[in-house]
């Protein structure tokens, strides 16, 4: 019993001492790595950045095309010019390897978005295309529904 009390209360104080994630941050998993969209911390939120990251070099080069965000009050959209950028010679301190697209005065303001748009990644030899959809900073109270990313069968 004592056990038991001592696992509950050290479940409890975790979940009160584990950091927030932040609402502007959407990550989305992807063939051979991840695809995080992030829109940094400003009173404006006049950037986007999207960085895909991969334990493995066999990602050569990413693109994004038809990118576009959609105002979840508003319904206004906002397109983004199509970005491609090839992998870089670094990786970060958890082994990854950052890839990253960068939009500036994108003026986001205090808004949710859905962000939607179609990502493509450049092997050696061959490429992978798929559409991926997520939400930033939902309401909390109109929670949308799970973002998804459709990179058919035989992954």
């Amino acid at each position: 019993m004592f056990r038991q009390e001592l696992a509950n209360l050290l479940v409890i104080a975790g979940l009160l001492l584990a950091p927030a994630v932040h609402a502007d941050t959407a990550v989305i998993v992807v063939y051979k790595g991840e695809l995080n969209i992030i829109v940094p911390h400003q009173h404006t939120r006049d950037s986007l950045l999207i960085r895909y990251r991969s334990k493995t070099r066999e990602v050569v080069r990413i693109a994004v095309n038809r990118l576009a965000l959609i105002n979840t009050r508003t319904k206004q959209v906002i397109n983004l010019r199509d970005q491609s950028a090839s992998l870089s010679n670094r990786y970060d301190h958890e082994g990854f390897w950052n890839t990253d697209i960068y939009y500036s005065d994108v003026g986001l303001g205090h808004d949710n978005y859905k962000i939607q748009g179609m990502l493509t990644l450049y092997l050696l030899g061959s490429q992978r295309t798929g559409d991926f959809s997520t939400y930033l900073k939902p309401d909390a109270g109109n929670k949308p529904h799970d973002s998804s990313i459709d990179w058919g069968l035989g992954n």
